[in-house]
């Protein structure tokens, strides 16, 4: 009976310090939990004030091109928002207090000022060759001065920032401001390429 009672009281002894052992771990994964919180919270406060900055320089760069184009007053939104878990960018454009989609009732033009400006945007973000092709880049600007502006934009663009483009166009104010321009023409079953 003494055995059996020496026993129990070792068992006894052995489960009081595994659950020592066992709060002692719950304290320290808190501790863990409780730290990585705050890194979370951290991260996340760094995340939105990058989205924020990010947000504001492509607001402006988009603007300023829609303004030197168009001459219209509208105002390019880049807004970050959080959707099923992960963020998303909310583009849009504002005119006298009233939000328009980029592409229902403002007219090509626009559209096409906005996603070319938004193309160079994305090239100097990402870690890639800073070279461009674009199709038809400016095919919904109507006015022959909004073209001109526009491919004063398009060159300022490639030499402020070192790109390439390679622009598949009729827009005479585009090929005007080309450094070079290649035509390819189509004789019967023949195409021919001359280089200007």
């Amino acid at each position: 009976m003494k055995d059996l009672l020496v026993k129990k009281l070792n068992t006894l002894s052995d489960l009081e310090a595994e659950q020592k052992t066992l709060l002692a771990d719950i304290t320290d994964n808190e501790k863990r939990i409780t730290s990585a919180d705050k890194a979370l919270g951290i991260m996340q406060v760094a995340a939105k004030l990058s989205q924020d900055h990010l947000a504001a320089h492509l607001s402006g760069i988009v603007t300023q091109a829609i303004q030197v184009v168009i001459q219209k007053p509208y105002t390019f939104v880049c807004e970050f928002v959080e959707r099923r878990g992960s963020t998303e960018a909310d583009l849009y454009l504002m005119k006298d207090g009233h939000r328009f989609g980029i592409l229902g009732g403002t007219g090509g033009g626009l559209a096409d000022v906005c996603s070319a400006t938004l193309k160079v945007a994305y090239l100097l973000l990402s870690n890639t060759d800073r070279v461009l092709i674009i199709d038809e880049i400016a095919r919904h600007i109507n006015s022959a001065k909004q073209r001109e502006a526009f491919a004063g934009v398009i060159a300022g663009l490639s030499k402020e920032f070192g790109i390439q483009m390679i622009l598949n166009s009729t827009v005479t104010e585009l090929l005007a401001v080309a450094d070079n321009v290649i035509t390819l023409e189509i004789v019967g079953d023949t195409t021919r390429v001359v280089v200007e």
